[in-house]
């Protein structure tokens, strides 16, 4: 139980910093004045788990939630390799084994695709639901395309709502 708090209330302020990075919406950046938590991160995260299980059950997140959390660490295993021979002056603070890299690679590869083949139907709606996420970034956070007023007008009835601020 311990472990699920902590995880809850460490991975609420993933929202809560890139929305002060500009990477979401100003709104989601609300911390409620008397705690000190990131409410709108909590309220979200909280949402979001309790839609994705409604129709499934509880090892319906947990499957989820590893598939797209190897998939995207494979990438970022891809990325180092990727980078070392596209970029091999660019300084770093630390190199990485090649051969570690590409048996994280595969490791990372193994878990994605074993769980799609296993279960195609529902990686297909795990991909679609992480994809969503392209289209309101530029809808919602891109400076160029963001209906600032629309936004600023949801922060300040929401800051009111919740009885935070940023």
């Amino acid at each position: 139980f311990g472990s699920l708090s902590s995880s809850l209330m460490g991975s609420a302020r993933l929202p809560f910093i890139a929305a002060q990075e500009d990477m979401f919406p100003k709104f989601v950046a609300l911390i409620q004045v008397k705690n000190g938590t990131p409410i709108v991160g909590l309220l979200a995260m909280g949402t979001l788990a309790t839609l994705w299980v409604w129709p499934f059950d509880i090892g319906s997140i947990i499957k989820y939630v590893g598939f797209l959390s190897w998939a995207w660490w494979g990438l970022c295993f891809a990325a180092v390799p990727y980078l070392r021979f596209t970029m091999p002056g660019y300084p770093r603070t630390f190199r990485v084994f090649l051969p570690i890299t590409a048996f994280a690679i595969l490791a990372s590869l193994y878990l994605t695709i074993g769980q799609f083949v296993t279960n195609p139907l529902q990686c297909s709606y795990w991909l679609l639901v992480a994809f969503i996420g392209v289209p309101l970034y530029y809808g919602f956070v891109d400076e160029d395309r963001t209906c600032k007023t629309w936004m600023e007008w949801l922060l300040k009835k929401l800051s009111r709502f919740l009885k935070a601020e940023l």
